[in-house]
This record gives C-alpha cells, sequence and structure tokens, in this order.
C-alpha cells in the first residue's frame, strides 16, 4: 500500500505493483454510487521527469495512441489524467503474469510450452497487434502504428486465460507528439529488433511481425534465439540474417518451423505482410492452435505460477476471491508442455559433412547437444538464454567432386525384414535367373510344337517369360 499517494483523482491506490525508470504502477480501485467498485492498472509519471518535456510527450503518446486500439488481445486505456502536475495514465487491469514470467519457470522446471500452445498464443498476440496496426485517426486514416517492443515482456497472460500485448510507450504513429531524432538510441530491445529498425531505415508494421517470430521461435525452442554475449554481436547476426529455425533444437511440426523462419527474413518483404496474415498461416499449420480455449491457457498459467499469483492478490479481497475456481488445475502440464529432454534433436535441415551447425560468435559453430541442458531463460533478467557452442571452421567447399566413402560395415537389417544390400543381391539374383530363362526359351523356340507356343504367350505367365 502507498503512503506516499494514497488517492489520486478519483481513484484509490492500492498497492505498488512495480517500478521503472519513467513511471511506477500501481493497482488501483475506481469506486462510485451503489457499491459500484472497479480495479484499474493506473501508470504514473515519476515526479522529477513532471519537467521533462520529452518524456511527458512519450507519456501522453502512449495514452492517445493506446487509447483508440480497442481490441481484447490489447490491454484498454481508460484514461489520461493529471492532478497537480503528476500525469497518469488509468488502464484495464489483467491479474495475471508476464509471458516472460511463464516462459522463466518453465525453464527451471525442465519444460517447455507444447507447439501448439505456443501457435495458440502467437495467434492471440498477432490479433492484438493488427489490431494496433489498423488503428485510424477521427478521419478514417491510418496512423502507421508500430510497437517497436514486441517481447516476452510486453505480453500479459491473464486469470482468465486472456491474452493482450501491453506498452505502446515507445510505439511509432503518424501524429506522436514526440519524435526520435537523427542519432538518438534505439529504443526496444535489441533482441527482438528488426534489421531496419536497428539500421535505423524507416521501419513499419512488418517489423512487429518480425519480434513477433522471435517471441514465437522463444517459446518453441526455449532458449535465445541470438546467443551474441554483446551487443554488437547481437547486432551483427541481426543484420546477417542466419538463422537456425527452432526445429534445430526441438521437435516443430514441419509447416510451422518454416513460418517462423519466414517471420524472421532479413527482407521485410519476404515476410508475412501484415500480422493477421502471419496468424492465418499458424493456422493453417497448427489446426489445433484454434481449438485451445482461454480455460486451457489459464490451467497452465496456475500450474506454473499459481503460488505467486495468490501473492500478488493477498491483502485485496475481490483478487483473491477471483482465483478460487482456479486452485488446482487437473493435468494442465502434461496435456500442454512438454519436458525438454524429450524432444530436443538435430534437425536434419542443419545437418551437413561435418555435422550440425548452428551461428556463433567466431562465425559457423557445431551445435553440442550436451550443452543443451543449460539453454532457457535467465530468471534474473526474465530473457531467453541459449547454450554455449563450441566454434568450427565453416565446411569448405571442395575443390573437384569428392567419392564418397566406403561403407566398411552393412546397415543392420530391419528387424523381420531384409536390408538394402541383401534386397539389393535378391533382386539381382531374380533378374539374372529371368533372363537365362528367356535364353533357352528363345534357343528351344523353333522345335517346340504349337501348344507351347500358346503357353508361352498366355497372359497368365507373360511375366515369367
Amino acid at each position: 500500500m502507498s503512503t506516499l499517494l494514497p488517492r489520486l483523482g478519483t481513484y484509490e491506490l492500492l498497492a505498488e505493483i512495480k517500478s521503472g525508470g519513467m513511471a511506477t504502477l500501481f493497482l488501483g480501485r475506481r469506486s462510485g454510487p451503489a457499491g459500484f467498485a472497479r480495479h484499474v492498472a493506473i501508470k504514473v509519471l515519476k515526479d522529477h521527469l513532471a519537467t521533462q518535456g520529452e518524456l511527458v510527450k512519450m507519456f501522453i503518446d502512449e495514452a492517445r495512441i493506446a487509447s483508440r486500439i480497442d481490441h481484447p488481445n490489447v490491454v484498454r486505456i481508460e484514461e489520461l489524467g493529471e492532478e497537480n502536475e503528476r500525469f497518469f495514465l488509468v488502464m484495464e487491469y489483467v491479474h495475471g503474469a508476464a509471458l516472460s514470467e511463464l516462459l522463466t519457470k518453465l525453464s527451471a522446471i525442465g519444460r517447455r510450452l507444447s507447439p501448439t500452445l505456443a501457435a495458440a498464443l502467437t495467434m492471440a498476440m498477432a490479433e492484438g497487434l493488427h489490431a494496433a496496426h489498423e488503428t485510424r485517426d477521427d478521419a478514417g486514416q491510418l496512423l502507421n502504428v508500430v510497437h517497436r517492443d514486441v517481447s516476452p515482456q510486453n505480453v500479459l497472460i491473464g486469470v482468465g486465460g486472456e491474452v493482450k500485448v501491453i506498452d505502446f510507450g515507445i510505439a511509432k504513429a503518424r501524429d506522436r507528439l514526440h519524435t526520435t531524432e537523427a542519432g538518438s538510441g534505439l529504443k526496444g530491445k535489441l533482441r527482438y529488433m528488426a534489421p531496419e529498425q536497428l539500421q535505423r531505415t524507416p521501419i513499419d508494421r512488418r517489423a512487429d511481425v518480425y519480434a513477433l517470430g522471435v517471441v514465437l521461435w522463444e517459446m518453441l525452442a526455449m532458449r535465445r534465439l541470438f546467443q551474441g554475449a554483446s551487443d554488437p554481436e547481437v547486432v551483427q547476426r541481426v543484420l546477417e540474417g542466419r538463422l537456425p529455425s527452432p526445429g534445430a533444437y526441438v521437435d516443430v511440426p514441419f509447416g510451422l518451423d518454416g513460418i517462423v523462419l519466414q517471420a524472421l527474413a532479413r527482407d521485410p518483404a519476404d515476410r508475412p505482410a501484415t500480422a493477421r496474415a502471419l496468424r492465418e498461416q499458424i493456422r493453417q499449420a497448427v489446426p489445433d492452435a484454434a481449438r485451445i480455449e482461454p480455460s486451457d491457457v489459464a490451467a497452465v498459467l496456475f500450474a506454473l505460477l499459481g503460488e505467486e499469483l495468490a501473492e500478488r492478490a493477498r491483502g485485496v479481497a475481490s483478487l483473491e476471491a477471483a482465483l478460487g475456481p482456479h486452485a488446482a488445475p487437473s493435468g494442465a502440464l502434461e496435456r500442454f508442455t512438454e519436458r525438454l529432454e524429450d524432444v530436443v534433436h538435430e534437425v536434419e535441415t542443419l545437418v551437413t559433412r561435418d555435422g550440425p551447425l548452428v551461428l556463433a560468435p567466431g562465425g559457423v559453430a557445431r551445435y553440442l547437444p550436451a550443452a543443451s541442458a543449460d539453454g532457457g531463460f535467465d530468471a534474473a533478467t526474465a530473457a531467453p538464454t541459449i547454450p554455449e557452442t563450441a566454434s568450427v571452421p565453416p565446411p569448405r567447399a571442395p575443390s573437384r567432386p569428392m567419392a564418397p566413402a566406403p561403407i566398411t560395415t552393412p546397415p543392420a537389417a530391419p528387424p523381420g525384414g531384409l536390408d538394402l544390400k541383401s534386397l539389393a543381391l535378391l533382386v539381382g539374383g531374380l533378374l539374372l535367373g529371368a533372363a537365362i530363362a528367356a535364353g533357352l526359351l528363345l534357343a528351344t523356340r523353333e522345335d517346340s510344337p504349337p501348344a507351347l507356343e500358346i503357353q508361352a504367350l498366355d497372359p497368365s505367365e507373360g511375366s515369367q517369360r
């Protein structure tokens, strides 16, 4: 409970949720006649920033842009207020957890989301982003909104199984009050930025499609896509665009694997044109994802973070009551998540003469399956990590065709059948026998009685001639 700000306008501040560099987020409550009450989230600009004109403009921009977006998969903005030169933003309150928290907990217990559930969450995010991209002004003109900060930290999963994109604080739009000056620092998280965003060239909605591809990649593979230890290394990998598919590390439906790589295309023109188009591709590749219910998502959330959710609700009677029906989810982890050690493998598409390869700081590196246990999500930063790899030189193209290496031992025959070598010998023997029989038949044909000639032409025995 905050003692410094017991009330703000018509809102009662109940508890501080978190504090960042620019603002503090509170759980608030709005009350009205006849016992009306509703919980809200209140984002309050920090006092010492109230005189910073550019930061105030950014804060107001977030309210002006996000308040125009009306979609179930985007957190709703209810009000922009000011009291005693203190700006605050009133938003829909979602009692739940960030996607990054969910992935952190999964990593801690050695599991990952099933590809079906990961696809379902991505489809919901894509719908919310598409609604943002399609936002229009009062004259019906597109505002050209680009979120620019799509990441697991900016996706909320509520106790009802709802999935919501949040934080349009650095979103790009046509009528922003604050504009980013040339040469100013990058806004957003490097590991989720599209190449054109890193290069500070004009961007559009396809930059968010790229970031959503990174989020899906990491949900599937349960490790960081860009394993560079430093920011320059991360930037280099993004700009090179040579990325492994999630199927290089875990079992992923073939169609979904290709969709992820298309979303991560170096050239925006090669990506799905819209977030909705990406959603449709995922739906076709993983039809069962469309049948995931909000109750399924809620069950997974409570199975993983039930204790944390209860702790956050403690002291707020209405929130504690809302958690009651979800106290004991049944079999959610078994149905919608998988053990990582059961699915980690080496995909054929990355296998070369020197074994499976991935991109590493020194160029090409050999993937080490034994190191995969160290991959996952860092609980301290709520960000994905990737296992270490051993650097090896890239495979060199041969100067002339190379003869295949001789097989020293024949492959084992499958149970109850013949191996390829035995089968080839058998077929060869049958063909040789048929040729000999044909030769003998031709040699004796002139001396044979007519009855024999008729028998030889009988269609039922033609294959034995």
